[in-house]
């Protein structure tokens, strides 16, 4: 296995996990430690808009990057084939992708609170897709949101590909009518 590769093994998988568990805080203690008082609403308010950035990148890679794109789109027909691998976007790529093409430019342009809070929103959007695209594959769903999600996520598994892209919501689904119940 290479620090590149996507068949993580169960060691890595867990790392990263866990490395998506503490990222967003570390992000947020840095946001604040490093930011003035007065500066706390702009730098939510950017991070609510990150989140939701989150949610449609999410959409939109999954619809037509991991879906119709090569090598990306044989790399997650492998995880559609074997959707309990411990498979998934290395670590140390996932991190250089989000420091170089969303934290690096949202600070350059936006400035440290308004870019930091950014990429502070869609690092927590990428963290909270991790696990629940994690529990999707591999927990039972203890309550109404999570098993919608679920089934949806198994109906794109196991039914129709080519629709319910998006993992942590269906607002993007329903929104471009690739949202299907069965």
């Amino acid at each position: 296995m290479s620090l590149l590769s996507f068949k993580l093994g169960k060691v890595a998988y867990t790392v990263d996990l866990a490395v998506y568990l503490v990222a967003p805080s570390i992000a947020a203690a840095s946001m604040f430690y490093f930011s003035e008082r007065r500066e706390a609403v702009p730098i939510l308010v950017a991070t609510l808009l990150g989140f939701v950035g989150w949610t449609f990148l999410e959409y939109v890679l999954h619809r037509f990057v991991l879906h119709h794109l090569s090598p990306f789109k044989e790399w997650h027909g492998e995880h559609h084939h074997k959707p309990t691998e411990a498979m998934g976007t290395p670590t140390l790529l996932s991190l250089l992708l989000i420091a170089c093409i969303i934290f690096l430019p949202s600070v350059y342009l936006a400035g440290w609170q308004i870019g930091g809070g950014f990429s502070m929103g869609l690092l927590l959007g990428y963290s909270i897709y991790t696990w629940v695209h994690h529990g999707e594959h591999h927990w039972r769903g203890h309550n109404k949101w999570f098993r919608n999600l679920k089934r949806a996520h198994a109906i794109h598994h196991y039914a129709h590909n080519d629709c319910n892209y998006g993992v942590i919501t269906s607002f993007w689904d329903r929104l471009f009518g690739t949202y299907c119940q069965k």
